[in-house]
C-alpha cells in the first residue's frame, strides 16, 4: 500500500538497444584472472550494454562479474552516463590487480577499474576521456 501523501516517482523508460546491434567482445587478464567483456551498441555507436565474465565460472567474483554488467547495463539503458560509471570504478581497489595483457592499460588496481577504464578508451570521445584522466 502507498503513503498518499508521498511524492510520485516518475522513472523514464529504458532505451532499449536494437534488435540487431553492433558489438564487441575483448577478452583480458589481470595478474592470474582472465575474463571477457562483450558490449553492445545503440545505432549511434553509444553504449547500450555491457556483459562481463570471469574464466572461473561459478567462483564468487564471476558471479558479482555478471551483477555489475548488469547494473551497468540497467543504467546505462536508463540515461546514466558512461563518463559516471568510470569516474567511480576507475580507482576502485580490489582484488584481482595488477599487471594486465593491455597495451593501453598496463596495470590495474581492480577488475573493476581496469573494465571502467577500457570502456572509457572504447567509447567515450576523447575530451571526455581527458577529463577522467583514466
Amino acid at each position: 500500500m502507498t503513503d498518499p501523501g508521498a511524492p510520485a516517482v516518475h522513472r523514464a523508460a529504458p532505451r532499449r538497444p536494437p534488435r540487431r546491434r553492433v558489438s564487441q567482445t575483448r577478452s583480458y587478464e589481470i595478474a592470474d584472472a582472465a575474463g571477457l567483456v562483450t558490449t553492445g551498441t545503440y545505432d549511434d555507436l553509444s553504449l547500450a550494454e555491457v556483459d562481463l565474465r570471469m574464466g572461473k565460472h561459478g567462483s564468487t567474483l564471476s558471479g558479482l562479474m555478471d551483477a555489475v554488467g548488469t547494473a551497468w547495463t540497467v543504467g546505462l539503458q536508463h540515461g546514466v552516463p558512461l563518463a559516471d560509471y568510470v569516474s567511480r570504478f576507475q580507482g576502485l581497489h580490489a582484488e584481482p590487480s595488477g599487471v594486465t595483457d593491455d597495451p593501453e592499460i598496463p596495470t590495474a588496481t581492480s577488475v573493476f577499474g581496469y573494465l571502467a577504464r577500457r570502456l572509457a578508451l572504447d567509447h567515450l570521445p576523447p575530451q571526455d576521456r581527458e577529463a577522467l584522466g583514466p
